[in-house]
């Protein structure tokens, strides 16, 4: 039983990996409308950074995450929040299995993302920088062609290496490097005929405000289009100019503390 002055409204599924869950909450609070503490808000996050690896599991055929993931929203549901949010895109794999046992709506970081898309292009190509088990999922595929535009992975083998380095880099956490290798991975989604790009990954997000040089591409950030979804559904201003647009022309944004420049 929770006090019912503490109740949060927003559960988050964290961990996955911590560098994102926190990049994601920084978005989430960055983009609130709000003059004063109460006006944010009240959310819990659960960092769960043990769950089993998420693209191993979609690789290998086996569900192995998902036991613990229901037992994260079994946990946030019993503490009353109205929403829960997934600040990682392959977890999104289980999202069905996860959704029919929640009583919180689940917020799909996919029609987040998508909802973005429309609000920048009518129609193109978008370059999905992604995880191979985000990828394999497919839900991604599924809404942006369902939505009218194109979903576009680049043949060049060295756009998918460039990724899994960046994203392998922000665990570790080498930011500056991992910006380098997503830039590299921009630029060839561009010379594939790309219009946008969607930084697929969670952890990708965390590199969004140090990229120098989008080569002249939408970039589309799945965590803040996630925190822009949670603030519409619970029914917060969103404040532009404080926040990080999910949407972006321009490089270098309000770096973060941990974020700095290559």
């Amino acid at each position: 039983m929770i006090d019912d002055s503490i109740r949060p409204e927003l559960g988050i599924i964290g961990g996955l990996g911590p560098l994102a869950s926190a990049d994601f909450y920084v978005k989430l609070t960055r983009m609130t409308e709000a003059l004063r503490d109460n006006e944010h808000v009240p959310a819990v996050i659960l960092s769960v950074p043990q769950l089993p690896d998420r693209t191993e599991a979609i690789l290998a055929g086996h569900d192995g995450p998902l036991a613990p993931l229901q037992a994260a929203v079994s946990t946030l549901n019993a503490l009353g929040v109205a929403c829960i949010a997934m600040p990682c895109n392959t977890a999104h794999h289980w999202y069905d299995q996860l959704a029919a046992n929640s009583r919180a709506e689940i917020i799909h970081i996919g029609d987040a993302v998508v909802a973005e898309i429309r609000r920048s292009l009518n129609r193109g190509r978008v370059a999905n920088l992604a995880t191979r088990g985000t990828l394999v999922s497919g839900f991604y595929q599924e809404r942006i062609s369902a939505a009218g535009f194109e979903h576009c992975i680049p043949e060049n083998t060295e756009f998918q290496e460039r990724v899994d380095n960046a994203i392998a880099l922000v665990k570790a956490g080498s930011i500056a490097e991992a910006a380098t290798e997503t830039e590299r991975a921009l630029h060839l989604a561009q010379l594939a005929g790309a219009d946008a790009a969607l930084l697929g990954c969670t952890e990708l997000s965390v590199v969004a405000a140090s990229l120098n040089d989008t080569n002249g591409l939408i970039v589309i950030d799945s965590n803040a289009a996630l925190a822009r979804a949670c603030l519409t559904r619970l029914g917060y201003g969103i404040q532009e100019a404080r926040g990080l647009p999910a949407v972006s022309r321009l490089p270098g944004q309000d770096r973060l503390p941990w974020q700095r420049a290559s």
